[in-house]
């Protein structure tokens, strides 16, 4: 048997493989961000072909934190129906249900949001209105937004939840030394910096019971510029002190062509922690994801375009490999 193919278990939860589908926005929801019948057959299809892990597109815990008009929400549970129908359909096809929560912060769309909100006001590109610098007391009930959307998702019956601290988004923005430019204790430091990311993976933790949690960080960063050595260390031991299960590790197109994957990214993080690690980025290719957990490079390889080119790229691969 590959080692891409052999299962694996995280706390109480069986993983049948390694293979696992990244979250990716597809815009499939309706225009309130309700799960639809395209958004079902979407990731039911990757599950069915034998995905261990199915992470669903990340979803807003906030109604003012919303980036795409028919992306998922979760911030109330008129949301829970539809939720709670995906995870099943994703189960009957056994994979393991995760769902990621993002605020998309500096990237909110404004025309649905009415604002854009950041740890201060610097925008997150060229010709793009400067965010609102958010308050203490913002940022304590956006983290108690994460926790109540975490809460939620697990109540639907998802198995697992994604923290999304990675590519740009609110949480991410915190950890910028370029865009986070507070004196506060959400600012300064590199401690500082990475406050709101472990909190809300704290309080998320507190809230979930036993169901798995995961946070997905961007190591090289347009925003971030990438962490020193030391830095990078203080932030995944933080977020391991918050009681994670997993850490999903990847970069941006700051940093795409430098690498031909995130496979170094991955090997730079499991200096730092005994975490099961999530790598992705240019996994298409079956002998590469699958080498990387034969040498032990990350624990479980996330194929994101080859999943949107091939809903069966799960069994191709098993049979490519076999």
């Amino acid at each position: 048997m590959s080692a891409l193919f052999t299962p694996i278990k995280v706390r109480d939860i069986t993983f049948r493989n390694r293979v696992v589908m990244p979250p990716m926005v597809m815009n499939f929801g309706d225009e309130h961000g309700r799960v639809t019948e395209k958004v079902l057959e979407h990731y039911s299809a990757r599950a069915d072909a034998g995905a261990g892990l199915v992470i669903v597109e990340a979803t807003a815990v906030d109604p003012n934190g919303r980036c795409w008009s028919n992306g998922l929400c979760v911030y109330s549970d008129d949301y829970l129906e539809g939720l709670a129908r995906l995870a099943a359909r994703i189960h009957a096809g056994g994979a393991v249900a995760g769902i990621q929560l993002v605020h998309g912060g500096p990237q909110c769309s404004a025309e649905m949001c009415g604002e854009t909100v950041g740890p201060s006001a610097v925008s997150h590109r060229e010709g793009v209105q400067p965010p609102r610098e958010l308050t203490a007391e913002e940022i304590t009930a956006i983290e108690d937004r994460f926790a109540g959307a975490a809460a939620r998702v697990v109540a639907a019956g998802f198995d697992l939840v994604e923290i999304h601290g990675a590519h740009g988004f609110l949480l991410d923005s915190f950890l910028s030394k370029h865009h986070n430019t507070r004196t506060d204790e959400y600012g300064g430091s590199p401690a500082g910096r990475m406050r709101m990311l472990v909190e809300t993976c704290r309080l998320a933790r507190e809230r979930i019971g036993n169901a798995l949690l995961d946070c997905r960080i961007s190591i090289f960063n347009k925003l971030a510029e990438g962490f020193t050595p030391e830095e990078l260390k203080e932030l995944v031991t933080g977020l391991q002190a918050t009681g994670l299960d997993l850490l999903h590790v990847s970069t941006d197109g700051a940093f795409k062509g430098y690498f031909d994957t995130n496979t170094p990214i991955a090997q730079w993080v499991k200096q730092y922690t005994s975490l099961p690690i999530i790598t992705a980025g240019g996994l298409g290719e079956p002998l590469l994801a699958d080498r990387i957990i034969a040498e032990g490079i990350a624990d479980f390889a996330a194929v994101g375009h080859g999943m949107l080119d091939d809903a069966e790229w799960t069994k191709h691969a098993e049979e490519a490999l076999h």
